[in-house]
């Protein structure tokens, strides 16, 4: 008689959208090619969803076996799956495996209804484990392996790497073909592996679990690609650790296009693009983007100092090569965002922000994303000793929720977070999360984006020493609605037992923003008592006038809003050109200009406007009526 296996890979959240569970969704379909596997065992389709814990538990009846895929946003609530299997079913056997599980601890120790773990890559590993189980032989010679033995827990033989070219395709084979069909209002998305492996080791990082970059058939890729497409799937996520770094990732950045035209789908592929490799990820970016496939392409810092580059052993692209690659990218059309991670050992405040300033220097006005560094199990920031070395200090958080509509059925999960070291104290730690808040909704965003342009040009001030006078205004200066607004962003970020670190308002939606994007619609919504509030600030700078009323018109006109579509410009500068022009080489002259922005898409309310300027256009400028996907009427004469 067959055994009953069951597959569980739980969502992050019930609601809609859903990523499709594409791990245990490649550990399926490579057990059912498995001629004896079938014989052996009987696999139910795959428990995926993120339902209440008794409406899962009624989904697995009479289990032998019970293989749970443990990750960052399922590991509490399968603490709790697991726990209530075992009461109903004691005799029934729980794998775990997945990035949720700790290579160098005793997991079983602490986890008591858990009989083995796996560890990296699963699907060979799982295969050769259910055999062994069938045929009660020994477990001590399949690699990668945890289980008890008389009380104490035995570790097998690692073996990291296995080989790619007979893993069939969870897509292919039908694995969420059941997922699909029985939530039916469910927008699914995709998870699309080209290769595995990554050739850097960055301290904060576990992605990869091998430094060679191994490559999947070409022809199981093209296939996969089309069946997002074909089954028109809006957002299809591309797992590979550096799209780009393969001369191949061109030819499929130009496959996606054709499926894309073909199919209508998918809306977004999104590729974490490669740190180095510069000609291939211009050519792959410029592909995607260009064809409006992607949302824009990453320039991936982390950080730009030295020692901390040291500390966490990464490599970044020189400055002058930021701004190449970035000059390219801006005269293309192409919009470009760069990634830092606040909290990495070395960091100082000064440090930290001055180099998210330093971007700006050389040209990074359109989008920058800075993260929580989130100490994953297996990455080199949560090795104890490495740990005490750089004085790290973590915090146990909520799970923050953004940009989708947070619905955990009643389980709450957390990220560890770094909040401080021994060069950043955790009150240094808030200042520079602020700070960075500052400077992407004031500049990336947009709201004193042209006032920061202008007086680094024209007035040398540094976009440092600008928004960190920002700052202090903020803080120490002014009093009322943005004075309030930050302060409550502080207080929010000192408190890590609560961790409300996502901003939410039913005004704009059920969704989870960042605070940056928070910031920004609440300035944006406050109008006037905003422009009121932010000119005692600009008028510091002694800007001569009329030069001064007509850039602050520039720039609060230009700012997008709900039921207007666009801005009627009339100044006595060439401000479009001279601010359009990244490389800052348009001189700013006096001349009769005229700037009419029509708007190719306009919201009705602050939700439909969160959603489509914030969410899906912030990387396109979308904040402002000056972006690159709508192209304004600009003409000149001369006085």
């Amino acid at each position: 008689m067959k055994k009953k296996l069951y597959l569980v890979q739980i969502a992050i959240s019930l609601s809609s959208p859903c990523f499709l569970p594409y791990a245990m969704g490649c550990i399926a379909a490579y057990l059912r090619a498995d001629r004896e596997i079938g014989e052996l065992y009987d696999i139910p389709n795959i428990v995926a969803m993120r339902e209440p814990v008794e409406k899962v538990l009624s989904r697995i009846e009479d289990p032998d076996i019970v293989a749970v895929s443990n990750v960052l946003w399922n590991t509490e609530y399968n603490k709790v799956l697991i726990r209530e299997l075992k009461k109903r079913y004691p005799r029934s056997m729980i794998l775990v495996g997945g990035h949720g599980i700790p290579h160098n601890a005793d997991y079983l120790a602490d986890h008591p209804d858990v009989d083995i773990v796996t560890y990296y890559e699963g699907e060979k590993t799982m295969a050769r484990l259910l055999k062994a189980l069938a045929r009660g032989e020994a477990l001590d010679e399949i690699p990668n392996l945890a289980f008890r033995r008389d009380g104490k827990t035995v570790r097998t033989p690692e073996a990291i790497q296995q080989e790619l070219d007979d893993l069939p395709s969870p897509y292919l084979t039908g694995e969420f073909d059941h997922l699909m069909a029985e939530f039916p209002d469910t927008e699914f998305h995709a998870i699309i592996e080209t290769n595995r492996g990554c050739p850097y080791r960055c301290a904060f990082c576990e992605w990869c679990f091998t430094k060679n970059v191994r490559a999947f058939p070409m022809e199981k890729v093209k296939k996969e690609i089309e069946w997002v497409s074909a089954h028109h799937l809006k957002y299809a996520y591309c797992a590979d650790s550096n799209f780009g770094i393969l001369e191949r990732d061109v030819e499929i950045a130009k496959y996606v296009v054709e499926m894309r035209d073909k199919y209508g789908a998918p809306d977004i592929f999104k590729p974490c693009y490669a740190k180095i490799s510069e000609e291939r990820v211009f050519e792959a970016g410029y592909i995607l983007n260009k064809n409006k496939v992607d949302k824009g392409v990453t320039l991936t810092y982390q950080s730009s100092d030295p020692t901390t580059l040291k500390n966490i052993g990464r490599k970044n692209l020189t400055f002058e090569e930021f701004k190449s690659l970035n000059d390219r990218f801006t005269a293309a059309g192409i919009p470009t965002y760069t990634e830092f991670i606040l909290g990495l050992p070395g960091e100082t405040y000064e440090t930290f922000c001055r180099g998210v300033s330093d971007l700006l220097e050389y040209g990074q006005n359109n989008s920058m994303m800075v993260y929580e560094c989130q100490v994953y199990p297996n990455a080199l920031v949560a090795d104890p000793d490495y740990k005490k070395k750089h004085g790290i200090i973590t915090a146990k958080v909520p799970l923050f929720s953004m940009h989708y509509n947070p619905d955990n059925s009643g389980v709450q999960e957390y990220f560890e977070i770094i909040i401080g070291t021994n060069t950043m104290p955790v009150e240094d730690w808030v200042r520079s999360f602020i700070f960075s808040v500052i400077l992407q909704a004031f500049h990336h965003m947009g709201l004193l984006r042209f006032f920061a342009i202008y007086l680094n040009r024209e007035k040398n001030v540094s976009y440092y020493d600008f928004y960190h006078s920002l700052l202090k205004f903020i803080y120490e200066e002014s009093t009322g609605f943005m004075h309030d607004l930050f302060e409550d962003f502080s207080a929010r970020k000192r408190d890590t037992e609560k961790a409300e670190w996502t901003f939410t308002k039913e005004l704009y939606g059920p969704t989870g923003w960042y605070f940056e994007e928070g910031a920004f619609l609440e300035l944006a919504r406050s109008g006037e008592v905003f422009w009121n509030e932010i000119l005692p600030f600009l008028k510091k700078f002694d800007i001569e006038e009329p030069l001064f009323s007509q850039l602050f018109e520039f720039q609060k006109k230009l700012v997008r809003l709900p039921d207007e579509n666009g801005a009627d410009i009339v100044s006595d500068w060439n401000f479009y050109p001279y601010f359009e022009d990244n490389s800052g080489k348009t001189p700013l002259r006096r001349v009769r200009s005229h700037l009419r922005a029509v708007s190719d898409t306009v919201t009705h309310t602050w939700a439909e406007y969160a959603k489509e300027i914030i969410w899906f256009g912030k990387r396109h400028s979308m904040t402002l009526y000056v972006n690159g996907k709508e192209t304004p009427e600009y003409t000149e004469e001369e006085f």
